[in-house]
């Protein structure tokens, strides 16, 4: 079995590893032989780090990287273009989109839980390539909610975009959740929320752009979309979606399109641009989280923290270093932290429940980072970070601050996911969104 070279050890407890690691001691303890009916059992848990999907752009294949000892468990021949990669809901499964090829794969990580009435059992086999995919036309935009995950397919000049939503089930007995034509191609985005479909709407006037510019909600009911409203509020060049509890926004030309979800009749309100914001540019990308009031808005390089409350808008600008950009940035799953890991080699960290004046930061790496791949895991505090051009991958804890173990490569990487045994929290609940 191949393995990466793990340069820095880190503390670990004991975990079982290996291409199968359920062991026949663990399954005769659930339903096997000579045990009474009447036994009472215990929760049969694995402590398992969890496993990293990542492409290898040189033998052109899927990769998954087993997290406890550095092995690769599989590696999945995949023709075609290099893909990206995100995970599904539940962390068993990572969605492979492959946007020139109009096809979206998933491979099964191998770790998940079964509820066996009275008392969960973790399972760890070994990952597949499942037979399932999609064929929709330039899937473009992934958009992973609580439960369920969007693909966004733009379409062409020939095909029409559409949405399709799933979840880890849905994959698991080859099935979507719902499925949704557009009138016409476009760059568009949508969110699932409450049983409730957010999609962009483009206007067959608009011929200088696929962007769309207004937004449409349906209701969902037994994987049947019904159109409710296509609302009034213009959203130019829109691009970009998040959302909170509270509201969704998305990104204009001009600023932002805010929909109240509190309200049964969700009304749209428009709001400006922040004053800080560059010329020429505009809001583009929305990060958002569940369990989170403030959004962060990105334009270009500038990030700013906003709050929509009370028919207002607050804009307030994150600062990094002077001179550094951001490589890539979200939310914790916990929500407890937004980071941007930037050009320098850092991590910076933003207290979600404080004021986002000022961030903390460490180094994670003493070499350059140009260009980076970043998963989170969701059983501990640890962010996966690929560092392409120095090819490995540097395990962050974010709420230590510090670097642990790297896992060296012997391949040109692109994509990262991280799939693991959803809801094994070590101190906090966490989620995605």
């Amino acid at each position: 079995m191949k393995h990466f070279h793990l340069i820095t050890p880190a503390r670990r407890k004991p975990v079982l590893s290996g291409t199968l690691l359920v062991l026949s001691s663990l399954l005769s303890a659930c339903g096997g032989g000579g045990s009474s009916s009447d036994d009472k059992h215990t929760d049969t848990d694995i402590d398992a780090a969890g496993r990293l999907a990542i492409y290898d752009a040189d033998a052109q294949a899927l990769k998954v990287l087993d997290l406890n000892d550095g092995s690769v468990l599989e590696s999945f021949t995949l023709i075609g273009s290099a893909p990206r990669l995100y995970p599904l809901p539940g962390d068993r499964y990572t969605a492979v989109l492959q946007r020139d090829d109009n096809k979206v794969s998933f491979i099964d990580g191998g770790l998940y839980t079964e509820d066996h009435g009275d008392h969960m059992h973790d399972y760890a086999e070994a990952p597949r390539l499942l037979d399932f995919t999609l064929s929709g036309v330039r899937p473009t935009h992934y958009v992973m909610g609580e439960s369920s995950a969007i693909v966004f397919n733009d379409g062409d000049d020939m095909n029409v975009a559409s949405v399709t939503a799933l979840s880890g089930a849905s994959v698991a007995a080859g099935e979507v959740l719902l499925e949704l034509n557009r009138e016409n191609n476009m760059h568009g985005v949508a969110k699932l929320i409450d049983g409730h479909l957010f999609v962009t709407y483009r206007d067959s006037g608009i011929t200088d752009t696929t962007l769309p510019a207004e937004v449409e909600r349906y209701s969902i009911a037994d994987g049947i979309a019904t159109f409710e409203e296509r609302y009034d509020a213009q959203c130019p060049r829109l691009h970009g979606a998040g959302y909170n509890q509270d509201v969704l926004i998305f990104g204009c030309a001009d600023g932002l399109l805010a929909i109240d979800l509190h309200n049964a009749d969700y009304p749209a309100i428009k709001y400006g641009n922040p004053e800080s914001l560059a010329d020429g540019s505009r809001i583009g990308t929305v990060y958002g989280h569940k369990e989170v009031a403030t959004l962060v808005t990105s334009a270009g390089s500038q990030l700013f923290a906003t709050v929509i409350e009370n028919g207002a808008v607050s804009y307030q600008e994150l600062k990094l270093d002077e001179g550094v950009s951001g490589l890539s940035q979200n939310f914790t799953p916990n929500g407890e932290f937004f980071w941007v890991l930037g050009d320098n080699e850092k991590l910076y960290l933003w207290e979600t429940d404080g004021d986002w004046a000022v961030a903390t930061s460490f180094s994670v790496s003493s070499t350059d980072i140009e260009s980076a791949y970043v998963a989170s895991s969701t059983v501990n505090h640890m962010l996966y970070v690929l560092d392409v051009e120095n090819r490995r991958i540097v395990e962050v804890d974010y709420e230590a601050g510090l670097s642990g173990r790297t896992f060296a490569l012997d391949f040109t990487p692109s994509g990262l996911s991280w799939m693991g045994l959803a809801g094994h929290e070590d101190d906090e609940d966490h989620s995605h969104d």
